[in-house]
Formats: C-alpha cells, structure tokens, sequence
C-alpha cells in the first residue's frame, strides 16, 4: 500500500547550465595557465589552483540550483533537493494550512534558488513558471513544480473526504 499522495520537480536548466559552462570555463583555464612547470612558478600554481576550486564551486552551484522536489504524502509534505545531499524539508499534513498553485517569475535581479523574501516566506526557486505556495501555521513556503494544480486537487479530494 502506497502513501505517496503526489510527486512533483522542477529542473532549472539554464541555471544548471550557467553553472556547468562556468566550471568548463574555469577548468579551460587552469589547464591553460598550468603547462608542464607550473610548479616551478609558485603564482602560476596558485592561479591554476584558484581556478579548479572555482570550477568545483560553480558545478556545486549547479547541482544546487538544478532540481527540487516535493512529495505529498498521507501523513507529510516532504520538500527536497534532488543533487544535493542535504536534509529534506519534512512537515506534518495537519500543519498545512492551505496549498495554492502560484506562477512565479524569476529573473536574474530577483531572488531564486533557496531564500527568504520579507512578508512572503521561505522560497525555493529554481525557474520561472508554475508553483506551489504552501502556508504553514502561518509561514510561507513556495516550491518551483511542474503542474502544481494536481497537488491542489489531491489535497483538497482527501480534506473532503476526511470530513
């Protein structure tokens, strides 16, 4: 028996795409830098370095801003990153107050990925487009899903039929 209500992602590929082209980037140009006697050369070394390190940090930028997703189950909603190995955001059912289907747009000026915005709550970001907004005994949460509407549905069919 299954008590996996709905199962919902978002992927943000241009984000994830920026992120990977800067690590390409980055790593061209260590590789560049560095020739054979970068040792020899203690600034060529250190720049080679910086470089790689810049790489690895951007394509964990990536991997942090690509996916998430959320599960609604009979008992939780649990939110998640799917490349990262972070703890997933686990919240009791009867703490969700109302679940409403929101368009959001995400520009570069504006925030996205994991953040706060005052007034509206806690936000994971990772495109532009159809969300879920989820009220917590009052807090504010907002998800990046594809077909938010669905997960709107399901939990209003099972209040209905709790009642």
């Amino acid at each position: 028996m299954s008590f996996l209500l709905w199962s919902g992602r978002a992927i943000g590929y241009r984000r994830a795409g920026a992120g990977v082209g800067v690590a390409v980037v980055c790593f061209v140009g260590a590789y560049v830098v560095a020739p054979g006697e970068a040792f020899e050369h203690p600034k060529r070394l250190a720049l080679t370095v910086l470089l790689v390190l810049a790489g690895v940090a951007a394509l964990g930028w990536a991997a942090a801003m690509g996916h998430v997703g959320v599960q609604v189950s009979m008992y939780n909603v649990r939110i998640r990153h799917g490349l990262l190995p972070m703890p997933p955001i686990s919240v009791p059912l009867r703490m969700v107050h109302d679940l409403r289907a929101v368009d959001v747009q995400s520009s570069i000026g504006q925030r996205w990925g994991w953040t706060w915005v005052p007034g509206r709550g806690r936000a994971v970001i990772v495109r532009s487009g159809p969300a879920l907004m989820f009220d917590f005994a009052g807090r504010q949460f907002t998800v990046s899903v594809d077909e938010p509407e669905d997960a709107v549905a399901v939990l209003n069919r099972m209040r209905m039929a709790a009642r």
